[in-house]
């Protein structure tokens, strides 16, 4: 055999150290609940963890599997189901390591009885009215004020994690009173906003219901902010993705956990939305001016990379605040990102660009380069517009048209454009990717961005008869063009010409995706 320098090694005479890894402690915090019921986290300590499956069982089933933050370090969210008995309840919580049991490694968990209740023949045992579980405090819903726009739960972090578990039945008995009310989740270092409808926003909750033959009363959700500023592989993203990113505020995932109420067991995720939701991380509080170029990223682990995620500052109670609007869970990040090109420190978009670039909207063509009078093709103008929107990538293997193959760089973004209605410009059965595209076509992509997102419109057009070439715009594209030039999305290449037929720049494509995102209130003008 060899060794690492490929030097020949004698295997009659040669030893090898491994070392396992290894489950020395755990705890589970808190270690009694009222009859409530609610969230503890376990936290598991040992030695070579990283790369190992941490598993948590409640009661000899799998209730969650451990997040290993170190080597020596995993931690998980369990859930304890409400007692409705006349009893106290012992809940035994065991840790798995790779599949095998670890004796010795065991907690207890005590759920106290109703109160008030006591054991008689003909006696009925009482059912508790559901709490909201604030990090192992039970909050009343009834003390929720529901007349007003929201309330704000402040949630005290725990080891840098913070919890709200919130039964689906509470959401929906707010939202019958309030439709639009929405709880906020505070923490020190992030909050989310959760609309009381959350559940009508969960694409497949009715077949993960079915699944486990439940009814949407049977769940809860479980909303949990974790501060990943210490985390190594986050750390690692940002120095490749964001080299001259300075990371302002918190790195903070944002995660929703789906429970069977009644036996604590975790069904599912909730990763993707159909509306956005607004999260926000505060910045520092001596922070008084934001840089210009700055951005909010969402780390996509697929890719382990931060993308683009629209938002935009705000002011509160003194400190400034990066709202985010997105539709997916992850961890988000906002950065000073300060980005230049050689090739547009005199161009009549460099304002544009750079601050396109900053927030991660567009890419430079390396060597410090940005290329602004490039062309740009249909296939690379739709994957920059997806990316804008921020609606995610298709989980479709199906190709959208004939020269759309898997396995070509572009084939989730324009299978993503046309289920979102965005390649009306698009005649037949071909999308001819790497062609051109034209500025009419740019409107026209556009335009059907703003439908999506529905902007309300005004009926009144702009006068274009000072273009003289407004006549040669496709009929198909001509409202289109009407609306963006009347959002003032698109200009003229001159003060009489709009050039509907002359191919999209790559320094135009940075304008109008900055202009497009704030007509649409996304990023701040």
């Amino acid at each position: 055999m060899k060794n690492a320098s490929n030097n020949m090694l004698d295997a009659a005479n040669t030893s090898f150290t491994v070392t396992a890894p290894a489950v020395t402690g755990m705890s589970v915090t808190p270690a009694s609940f009222t009859s409530a019921g609610g969230n503890a986290t376990v936290a598991v300590t040992g030695s070579n963890l990283l790369g190992q499956t941490v598993s948590i069982f409640l009661d000899g089933a799998e209730a969650a599997t451990a997040n290993v933050s170190s080597p020596s370090r995993a931690s998980g969210t369990i859930v304890f189901p409400p007692n409705t008995t006349t009893s106290d309840q012992t809940h035994t919580i065991t840790v798995y390591l790779n599949g095998a049991a670890l004796s010795g490694e065991s907690a207890a968990v005590t759920v106290s009885r109703v109160p008030g209740s006591y054991t008689s023949s003909s006696s009925r045992s009482a059912i508790p009215e559901p709490v909201i579980d604030n990090n192992g405090i039970s909050l009343n819903p009834t003390t929720i004020d529901m007349t007003k726009p929201s309330v704000t739960l402040e949630v005290t972090p725990k080891d840098g994690v913070a919890y709200i578990s919130i039964p689906a039945t509470i959401l929906t008995s707010i939202e019958g009173k309030n439709a639009s009310f929405f709880i906020e989740i505070k923490t020190p270092y992030g909050s989310y906003q959760v609309p009381v409808n959350l559940a009508s926003l969960i694409p497949g909750l009715e077949d993960l219901l079915d699944q486990n033959n439940l009814q949407a009363e049977d769940i809860s959700f479980n909303i949990v902010l974790t501060n990943k500023s210490g985390d190594k592989n986050i750390q690692t993203a940002l120095s490749n993705g964001l080299p001259n990113g300075k990371v302002m505020g918190a790195a903070v995932d944002f995660h929703i956990d789906i429970f069977n109420t009644k036996t604590g067991q975790q069904i599912g995720t909730a990763d993707q939305f159909d509306k956005a939701l607004t999260r926000i991380i505060p910045m520092p509080k001596d922070m008084s001016v934001i840089p210009v170029q700055w951005g909010a990223f969402r780390y996509n682990e697929t890719a382990q990379k931060f993308e683009f995620v629209a938002a935009k500052k705000v002011e509160i109670d003194g400190v400034w605040c990066m709202m985010i609007s997105s539709y997916s869970n992850s961890v988000y990040v906002v950065a000073q990102n300060a980005v230049s090109y050689t090739d547009v420190q005199k161009h009549w978009s460099q304002s544009f660009v750079e601050l396109a670039a900053a927030k991660g909207l567009v890419e430079g063509v390396g060597g410090g380069l940005y290329n602004p009078d490039q062309s740009v093709t249909r296939a690379e103008f739709t994957a920059m517009l997806v990316r804008a929107l921020g609606r995610g990538t298709t989980t479709s293997s199906i190709a959208a048209y004939d020269d759309v193959k898997q396995g070509v760089w572009y084939f989730d973004v324009v299978t993503k454009a046309k289920e979102l209605g965005l390649l009306g410009l698009v005649k037949g059965s071909r999308f001819m990717p790497d062609q051109p595209l034209t500025r009419e076509e740019m409107a026209s992509m556009l335009a059907a961005a703003l439908a999506l997102e529905k902007l309300p419109l005004s009926k009144e057009f702009t006068n274009m008869d000072g273009y003289k070439d407004i006549n040669s715009v496709d009929a198909t594209y001509l409202d289109d063009v009407r609306t963006i030039v009347t959002l003032q999305i698109m200009t003229g290449t001159d003060e009489d010409t709009f050039s509907p037929k002359s191919e999209t720049t790559r320094a135009q494509a940075a304008v109008v995706f900055i202009r497009t995102l704030q007509t649409l209130g996304l990023i701040d003008k």
